[in-house]
């Protein structure tokens, strides 16, 4: 980490890049490369836009699953740039961890690094017409510093920076009834997508799955791994009960079978779930994987599962569900910057 003495940020090397550039749609700059403290970075400005409800509250604090889960939406939705490697002067610099920061008000460190590069002459292109909040810096720090001794300033950069493939979702909000064990939802359901083109899908069950308790044998084996892997008794513990608290005594999961058209990956909640205050603890959706990958449905689309949670296991009649999002996967890329 670069030194701060006396709350200045003081790197030991650095090398200003000062190059603009726009990765999946979002405006940025590289800053510099810098050295201190025993490690050596990238920073990098940009622009991840922050809703105004959180910067006029101070912050974010969910009082529903609904707000929270709409909050972690967004999230994905600006945070779908994470660089694996520079490429400077023939040299490539590969990233071994990263974070980022937003230059909110009580980011004083942040302002401080931001401050460091204007003074040495960063252009920060379009990030000057954004507020300051919706820009984050980021730095990803790499192993060795030969890039220091070994860089010609009079020789052209030749950037190229490659940034990682991922997942982002994006939002829905369709609401379906459909009754536990009552067969297939009829018709086909469509959303949307970003370019305007349809995608459908089709819900084929609704059903109550009870998964298999490990016998003790089992039990002690998973036990003796995540000892071996370093975990304590205690975290061990800590493990099991969130095993245990995603299905409890006296319930099920339940369980919505659905196909999607390209395979698309839909995220299901019940509505008694969003609508109910964060402190409950069961519930939340997530993929529950029950068939092999390869089945198709019954509309001859690959058959999928989303659990929505635990649920009594009496549980009988009409449910009402919804679509909340979808998960989109977007490739790695490397971008050449002028």
């Amino acid at each position: 980490m670069e030194e701060l003495l006396e709350d200045v940020f003081i790197p030991e090397r650095e090398i200003i890049l000062s190059r603009p550039f726009c990765v999946r749609g979002q405006d940025a700059v590289l800053a510099a490369l810098t050295s201190g403290g025993g490690k050596n970075s990238l920073w990098l400005f940009y622009h991840r836009p922050i809703p105004q409800w959180f910067l006029d509250g101070g912050g974010f604090e969910a009082t529903t699953h609904r707000e929270e889960q709409e909050y972690t939406l967004l999230d994905t939705q600006v945070n779908n740039f994470w660089p694996q490697s520079l490429c400077v002067q023939g040299k490539t610099l590969s990233f071994t961890s990263s974070g980022t920061v937003p230059l909110l008000p009580d980011s004083r460190r942040e302002h401080m690094i931001f401050q460091h590069f204007a003074e040495k002459g960063v252009c920060f292109g379009n990030l000057a017409q954004y507020p300051a909040a919706s820009v984050s810096v980021m730095h990803c720090e790499f192993d060795g510093d030969g890039i220091f001794s070994a860089f010609d300033p009079s020789r052209p950069l030749g950037l190229s920076l490659t940034a990682g493939a991922g997942n982002r979702e994006l939002p829905i909000g369709k609401t379906h009834v459909m009754a536990v064990d009552g067969g297939p939802a009829n018709g086909r359901f469509s959303f949307p997508g970003e370019d305007g083109t349809e995608c459908g899908y089709y819900l084929d069950g609704l059903f109550l799955y009870e998964p298999p308790k490990p016998d003790p044998q089992q039990e002690r084996e998973a036990k003796a791994r995540m000892r071996a892997q370093g975990l304590t008794e205690g975290q061990i513990a800590d493990i099991r009960k969130i095993e245990l608290d995603a299905c409890p005594k006296g319930h099920k999961l339940l369980v919505l079978e659905y196909e999607a058209e390209g395979d698309t990956q839909l995220n299901f909640y019940t509505k008694a779930f969003l609508d109910s205050p964060l402190e409950t603890a069961n519930g939340a959706a997530s993929i529950f994987v029950l068939v092999p990958g390869h089945e198709k449905g019954m509309h001859g689309l690959r058959r999928q599962t989303c659990t929505l949670g635990p649920v009594p296991q009496d549980l009988t009649g009409p449910v009402e569900i919804e679509l909340f999002s979808r998960c989109e996967s977007f490739p790695g890329e490397t971008i050449v910057i002028k």
